[in-house]
C-alpha cells in the first residue's frame, strides 16, 4: 500500500482492512464491498463534521480508493445510514423596489439616433459578508461611457436623483433620460428634478 493512501486512511480512521476489502472484492462478495464503502462514507462524513454532501464525498472516495464510485450509489448508501449534509444553503434575496405608478412608454426603444439620450439605473452587488451595496450610474449610450456614478449602502430616491443631478451639471441638458420604473425613478423628487432641469 502506498504511503499516500496509508496516510489518508490513517487521517480518516479507516482501517486498512476496509481498503483491502474494497480493492479485492469479487462479484460474490458484493455485500462485503457495499459494507466497506459504507464504512468509508461514514469516515469521510464524520471527519468533515457532516458538512460534505454526497457529491463531495463521492469525489473524495474516488481519490482515496482510486476507482470509479457512482454519485447515485453513494447517495443511496448515505440515505440508508441517514447521513445528510449539515450545510444549509442560505438564500439571500436580492433587494427589490416596487411602485404603483402606471407603466410609462419606452420612448428610447425606436430611436435611431441616441445623441442627447442618457440612461440611468441602480444595480446590486452582494459583498462577501452578505451585505448589499448599490452602484447607480448615468450612461451615455451614444458615446458608450458612464458620465456619472455613485455608490451607496442604501438605495433611497435621494441617492438615485443625486447621480442624475451630477450628470446634468457635467453634461448639460439631454433630450431624454431613460430609466426603469423602480420607486427611486418614479418618486416626486426624481420627477421634480427632471422637470426643473427642463
Amino acid at each position: 500500500m502506498g504511503q499516500r493512501i496509508t496516510s489518508v486512511l490513517s487521517a480518516l480512521n479507516i482501517a486498512r482492512s476496509t481498503y483491502y476489502q474494497w480493492k479485492n472484492w469479487h462479484p460474490s462478495q458484493q455485500e462485503t464491498r457495499r459494507n466497506a464503502l459504507k464504512t468509508a462514507i461514514k469516515a469521510v462524513y464524520n471527519t468533515n463534521r457532516g458538512i460534505y454532501g454526497y457529491r463531495r464525498i463521492t469525489a473524495f472516495l474516488r481519490f482515496i480508493l482510486n476507482t470509479e464510485v457512482g454519485d447515485r450509489w453513494v447517495w443511496e448508501l448515505m440515505n440508508e445510514m441517514s447521513l445528510k449534509s449539515r450545510m444549509v444553503r442560505k438564500s439571500y434575496k436580492k433587494p427589490t423596489t416596487t411602485t404603483d405608478t402606471p407603466q410609462k412608454p419606452n420612448l428610447m426603444k425606436n430611436l435611431d439616433d441616441l445623441s442627447g439620450v442618457l440612461t440611468t439605473d441602480i444595480t446590486y452587488i452582494q459583498l462577501m459578508n452578505r451585505d448589499w451595496v448599490y452602484p447607480a450610474t448615468v450612461y451615455d449610450p451614444e458615446k458608450r461611457r458612464v458620465v456619472s456614478y455613485g455608490l451607496s449602502s442604501e438605495m433611497p430616491k435621494e441617492f438615485a436623483t443625486s447621480v442624475v443631478v451630477k450628470a446634468l451639471r457635467a453634461n448639460g441638458k439631454p433630450k431624454m433620460i431613460h430609466s426603469d420604473m423602480g420607486s427611486q425613478y418614479t418618486s416626486s423628487l426624481f420627477e421634480g428634478t427632471l422637470q426643473n432641469a427642463g
